[in-house]
């Protein structure tokens, strides 16, 4: 790459699975490019280039484990990782700049709090969705969160009865995950549909298989209800969390219940010593201002609208980005896709910066499925309750139960998120 009179400012803005992906592919397309690099220590320097990761977390995340986190303390322990334990993000191309993002425009990021702003000629946006904590992790430092998950745990630990509100893959597997580890705790589960794991996407197998999974743990559940009115008769005893940005970021509001009555909409009374709130997840629409060149929005209701490329989908905005859960690539929001259009967005960048000037590379898009074949499309699901069982959906079959648990990683794919994204050691190619 020859050298330009000034850096080209890349940013991400987001962690976590995509945003890291793309640093990471960034990294060693355009900083570890010399033939004697091998991943035993830092790149040279690529006065050329400029990076910035933005996100309001000092560290990543591995929101797979949450649930089982949430009632383990050694394991739960390790689900955060300081972004200082990655070497490769102390590069002199690199900085990482905390904050939380406010407003995405086309040149710029704007953050909360201050006049500062992040000046871009390329952007990946990877800001994910957000869910209320606990399950979203309202913490922005390593040791916030070590304290709020201890005073979770004793809030589970402590109470007799646990219900917990929506039957989704997080829903499902943190009542599994509690009764596991409780067995003599009085679990209930409370969802709105028929069964357990809701969607087009989902054979009638897959969801009477979990729900019989659910059943055999000792799982109250409680299908078809609706929860239509609460009552608590104590606030949370944990720490009030700062609510500053929640409008914004959803994940900054606690939605644990302490002592609560819940009444379903049969009229049913389900008391509570602690109530978790597992009902879906809010997009961050309100972030992202800009404007469509077309009558179609930026923002589909999968999320940023984007080509094949993980470019947005929009000839304004060629030089920006979205991968992960915020963008519509993936109508199944989980860690490996979001994994895999983080590092294409990365690549991306790195061959449109690297080509001559004047010439328009190839770009690098996933692979692509085979043509459908008219019979109705399903996704594929592992789904962990607990630590004996799981239950597998690939395409339209299911994988026999006693078989699945076989097929999942025992720790839920913690040393896999470790390895993929280079945590305590430098990238390398090819791996």
């Amino acid at each position: 790459m020859p050298l330009v009179n000034a850096p080209i400012r890349i940013a991400v803005a987001g962690g976590n699975y995509s945003g890291l992906s793309a640093m990471r592919e960034l990294y060693l397309q355009l900083l570890a490019t010399g033939p004697d690099y091998d991943g035993t220590k830092q790149a040279p320097p690529n006065p050329n280039v400029k990076i910035t990761l933005i996100d309001r977390r000092d560290g990543f995340v591995h929101y797979l484990g949450m649930t089982r986190g949430l009632c383990q303390s050694d394991y739960g322990n390790k689900l955060w990782v300081p972004y200082s334990s990655m070497p490769w993000l102390l590069h002199p191309s690199i900085s990482v700049k905390k904050g939380v993002v406010s407003r995405i425009a086309s040149r710029h990021i704007e953050l909360a709090d201050t006049s500062d702003r992040v000046e871009f000629d390329y952007l990946v946006v990877a800001l994910g969705l957000s869910r209320t904590a606990p399950i979203g992790v309202a913490a922005s430092t390593r040791d916030e969160y070590l304290k709020d998950m201890d005073k979770q745990r004793a809030l589970i630990g402590n109470a007799q009865s646990v219900v917990v509100v929506g039957g989704g893959a997080v829903g499902t597997e943190l009542v599994a995950d509690i009764k596991s580890e409780f067995p003599n705790k009085e679990v209930t589960l409370i969802h709105s549909h028929s069964l357990p794991i809701p969607g087009p996407l989902f054979t009638s197998e897959f969801r009477h298989s979990v729900a019989n999974v659910l059943q055999a743990l000792g799982v109250k559940t409680m299908f078809g209800e609706r929860v239509v009115d609460e009552s608590s008769a104590s606030s949370n005893e944990i720490d009030a969390i700062p609510v500053k940005h929640s409008d914004i970021l959803p994940e900054l509001i606690d939605s644990v219940k302490c002592n609560a009555t819940l009444t379903t909409s049969s009229g049913l009374k389900v008391y509570g010593d602690v109530v978790f709130n597992c009902l879906g997840v809010k997009t961050k629409a309100s972030l992202i201002d800009l404007p469509s060149s077309n009558d179609e929005p930026i923002f589909s209701p999968n999320g940023i609208r984007v080509n094949e490329s993980m470019q947005v989908d929009d000839p304004s905005y060629s030089h920006i980005f979205a991968a992960g859960d915020i963008s519509s690539k993936d109508v199944l929001k989980f860690a490996g896709p979001a994994s895999s259009g983080g590092r294409i967005a990365g690549s991306n960048i790195a061959r449109l910066i690297s080509a001559p000037s004047g010439e328009n590379p190839v770009l690098d898009a996933p692979k692509r499925k085979a043509k459908g074949t008219g019979k109705p499309e399903y996704g594929s699901i592992k789904l962990v309750l607990g630590e004996r069982h799981a239950v597998i959906q690939k395409g339209a079959e299911v994988v026999p139960t006693e078989t699945a648990i076989h097929m999942v990683s025992p720790d839920i794919k913690l040393g896999k998120a470790t390895r993929t994204l280079s945590i305590g050691v430098f990238p390398t190619h090819g791996k």
